[in-house]
C-alpha cells in the first residue's frame, strides 16, 4: 500500500471518528436522547439490546397521553438543567463504553395505559380505563393485579404504566402510578437493529 493510499485511509478513519462524535452530540442533547432497552418488560413491541431515541421535550408542552411509550426514572425525579447536561456528557461516552450502558438501567420503559383523572382496573386478565376493556393487541402473556390494590384512580401529575409484557414487567400494578416530573421523555423512534428502524407505536 503506497503512501497516498495509507493517507486517504487515516483520513477515511478521522472522519468516520469526527462524524460519529457529532451524530452522538446531537442525539444525546437537551432535546433527544438514545437510549437501549435492557429489560425484557416491553416485548415484543421492543427488545433487549435495541436502541431507541426518545423526545426529551416532548412533555415541556403536553402530558403524556394514553398509549405513548415512555422512558423514566424509577423513584428520583428529573433534574436540573446541570444535571441534563452532565447526563448528556456522561450518555456521550457510553456511546463508546460498553459498560458505560449499565448505567442507562436508570430509566424504565413502559406504555401509559392511564392518565390524570383516570379510573385503571383489571377484570379476567383484561385492563379497563373508566370503565371501557382497552383493546390490547400488543400485549403478551396474562395480565394480572400485583402489588397495588385496584381499581385505582390516577392521582394530578401522575401516570399509571405497564410493560406489554404483562408477566414479568415491573410496572405501576406494583410501583403505584409514576409522577410526571419522573417522565424523561417520549419514545419516537428505533435505530437499531437496522432492519427493525423505524416510527414506534
Amino acid at each position: 500500500m503506497g503512501k497516498n493510499e495509507v493517507l486517504k485511509e487515516i483520513i477515511s478513519w478521522v472522519l468516520i471518528i469526527c462524524g460519529a462524535f457529532l451524530a452522538a452530540t446531537i442525539i444525546n442533547s437537551q432535546v433527544f436522547e438514545k437510549v437501549i432497552v435492557q429489560q425484557s418488560s416491553m416485548e415484543t413491541t421492543l427488545f433487549g439490546g435495541q436502541h431507541l431515541i426518545v423526545n426529551k421535550l416532548s412533555y415541556n408542552f403536553e402530558k403524556p397521553k394514553s398509549g405513548d411509550i415512555i422512558i423514566f426514572q424509577k423513584y428520583e425525579k428529573m433534574g436540573t438543567l446541570v444535571d441534563d447536561i452532565k447526563n448528556s456528557v456522561v450518555n456521550l461516552v457510553s456511546l463508546f463504553d460498553k459498560e458505560k450502558n449499565s448505567d442507562k438501567n436508570k430509566y424504565l420503559v413502559k406504555r401509559v395505559i392511564g392518565v390524570e383523572g383516570d379510573e385503571v382496573d383489571i377484570i379476567d386478565g383484561s385492563v379497563y380505563v373508566n370503565g371501557v376493556k382497552l383493546d390490547e393487541s400488543y400485549a403478551k402473556g396474562v395480565t394480572e393485579e400485583k402489588v397495588i390494590e385496584l381499581p385505582i384512580i390516577v392521582g394530578k401529575d401522575e401516570v399509571f404504566v405497564m410493560g406489554d409484557n404483562r408477566e414479568v414487567s415491573a410496572d405501576s400494578r406494583a410501583l403505584g402510578p409514576i409522577k410526571i416530573n419522573q417522565v424523561a421523555g417520549k419514545v419516537i423512534f428505533r435505530v437499531y437493529p437496522f432492519n427493525q428502524m423505524g416510527k414506534i407505536k
